[in-house]
């Protein structure tokens, strides 16, 4: 159900615990330590001298400041610090956190474009949403520490991906429950899996045959995720005719 007819009360949760959390000695210490591994964060949390003081003294002021960022740059240096977050992320609990914090935008996006979670096995938005949350907080888990340069759209799209698997499992089971059998649920998950496994092997293909990492992202987020250029860029930083540009390169290659 969506958030206009129902409250999302994880939403508010988070929100409320964040207000308390983000400002707590704690989680001001471990934002000094990520500052000091990362020049970028360092400006913007000590700032570049006497007569320019650092915009982000606590974890809330840099979460607003990456949710305010608008236009090309903004949004690409708000994408860098998720980038930042997810490559120190083993430095602290709390910094995994933090990137939970700043993705609700785009969790919450991906809610949308799933209809939060209708047809599904959730009761409601909030249950939706709530299994969303622990989704991306196991992305976050399974990749912290790790370097990854479009950090928000990989690890919006490993969630949606999951949950979108969850959603459609259960509308499958739905519609087959009358006539399923084990055996032919069973033929039905294998299937899954391997065309799964042939659009890894597929993909990594196309790398090796010199098609561009991020020409593939390109085309992987908006015809297998569904994604569409506007959201794409809304996530990663990007600006829209740069993703367009990338999209039709690996179209062209991918018809050569």
């Amino acid at each position: 159900m969506p958030p206009t007819r129902q409250r999302i009360v994880p939403i508010e949760q988070l929100n409320a615990e964040w207000r308390t959390l983000g400002r707590s000695p704690g989680a001001v210490r471990v934002l000094h330590a990520l500052a000091a591994r990362d020049p970028d964060l360092a400006r913007l949390v000590h700032g570049a001298g006497p007569d320019r003081p650092g915009l982000c003294a606590t974890p809330c002021d840099l979460i607003e400041f990456m949710g305010r960022a608008s236009g090309r740059q903004a949004r690409e240096q708000a994408a860098a610090l998720v980038r930042v977050l997810l490559r120190e992320a083993e430095l602290d609990p709390l910094v995994a956190r933090f990137l939970l914090q700043a993705l609700i935008p785009g969790m919450l996006t991906i809610a949308s474009r799933l209809r939060w979670g209708q047809g599904g096995d959730w009761k409601d938005g909030s249950e939706f949403f709530t299994e969303l949350v622990s989704t991306t907080w196991e992305v976050l888990a399974d990749w912290a520490g790790q370097d990854r340069p479009f950090a928000v759209l990989d690890v919006l799209s490993a969630a949606r991906c999951r949950i979108r698997r969850q959603l459609f499992r259960a509308r499958d089971l739905r519609k087959r429950h009358v006539h399923a059998t084990p055996e032919v649920m069973a033929t039905k998950t294998a299937r899954s899996e391997t065309e799964l496994e042939e659009l890894a092997r597929t993909l990594l293909d196309l790398r090796q045959r010199g098609m561009r990492p991020e020409e593939i992202e390109v085309i992987y987020a908006q015809h297998v995720l569904g994604y569409s250029i506007s959201e794409l860029a809304a996530v990663t930083g990007r600006d829209r005719r740069s993703l367009y540009v990338r999209r039709d390169r690996g179209h062209r290659r991918l018809c050569a």
